[in-house]
């Protein structure tokens, strides 16, 4: 059966509504919309403001917003034309690239979130030996190598043809129950790597952090270096964190339902384990973690609100004084 031409009765014995296919299709756009103008806010953000460019630590997060424009794009782009369609249109090939595309990002996703509290750890713990713990080299060797971690995840399904659409998960999965002798050691291995280590290393990191910041909420410590005194304010790095972590609860509240219902369904030699529309709220909750963040960013963390205020008044003024027709240029925010 040629899978472009593959519609919901092939799949499923039940089927969406068209009330259900309509509000859905307005909920997943929604979603794109908020993913794509707030992550490109804050690569813009960053990219214009000499405050933000200057932290090191702010190349994870435009690392992670690109995995979340990706996702936007060309994830929840795919599964919004499966279900305003009410199939999958688009053939085997882009089948295999979704999925590949989908998991890649969510590796790379967590393995960028830990890499974030290893940097704060070093930041807020060891702040004098920061600058050269932390370079610019290492930092892009971290970022390469969690590319290269979830590119390797994600190419192994697609190699083993594993790979097909799923009605209700509204998107393109592994499919577990027909997988699940070869797959298994596959899931156990990418789950220690992808997700318990990172994870494990997480909760040590912000665990210390925040040992670290409560005793030593009041201090202020002080060295002089030639009668110059030489501040490192704990409770301003604390502040920062916090908001960070507020992405790391917000990013496992979203990622939870997806994982959870993945390692049912391989632990399951059956198919249809789950209620039909538990799978789909597990995919929508999963996407809307690539438009939390730059709201989270723009609520708790003051230099990226004020960043952000920068960027719309400079984009209004010269839009206001633009001829019709004629490009604008931002010059750099400082």
């Amino acid at each position: 059966m040629n899978l472009t031409t593959i519609a919901a009765s092939d799949l499923t014995p039940t089927e969406r509504s068209k009330v259900e296919i309509a509000l859905l299709s307005a909920f997943i756009i929604l979603i794109i919309l908020f993913a794509i103008t707030g992550n490109i806010a804050v690569i813009f953000a960053i990219h214009t403001s000499h405050h933000l460019k200057e932290e090191m630590s702010n190349m994870f997060i435009v690392n992670l917003s690109i995995t979340d424009l990706t996702s936007a794009l060309v994830v929840m782009g795919s599964a919004l034309v499966a279900i305003s369609t009410d199939s999958w249109p688009l053939g085997q090939a882009w089948c295999d690239i979704v999925c590949a595309v989908n998991y890649c990002m969510i590796i790379v996703s967590m393995l960028n979130l830990c890499f974030i509290s290893v940097d704060r750890y070093i930041a807020i713990v060891h702040a004098m030996q920061y600058n050269l713990l932390m370079t610019r080299r290492r930092i892009f060797l971290m970022i390469a190598y969690s590319w290269f971690q979830g590119a390797m995840f994600a190419c192994i399904p697609v190699i083993f043809r594993w790979v097909k659409y799923d009605y209700w998960e509204a998107i393109c999965a592994i499919q577990w129950h027909e997988q699940r002798d070869r797959a298994l050691y596959y899931v156990i291995i990418a789950f220690i790597m992808c997700f318990l280590l990172p994870g494990l290393i997480l909760i040590l990191c912000y665990s210390q952090i925040l040992k670290f910041t409560k005793a030593n909420q009041r201090v202020i410590a002080t060295c002089d270096f030639n009668t110059q005194t030489v501040g490192v304010k704990y409770p301003t790095s604390s502040k920062a964190m916090y908001g960070l972590l507020v992405v790391v609860v917000a990013y496992f509240v979203c990622m939870t339902p997806f994982s959870v219902t993945k390692l049912y369904k391989v632990s399951v030699a059956e198919d249809h384990v789950l209620p039909d529309y538990l799978n789909l709220v597990a995919s929508l909750t999963g996407y809307l973690s690539s438009a939390v963040n730059p709201l989270i960013y723009g609520i708790f963390r003051r230099d990226f609100r004020k960043a952000f205020q920068l960027v719309f008044k400079k984009i209004l003024a010269e839009r206001a004084v633009a001829p019709v027709g004629h490009n604008t240029n931002l010059s750099e925010l400082n």
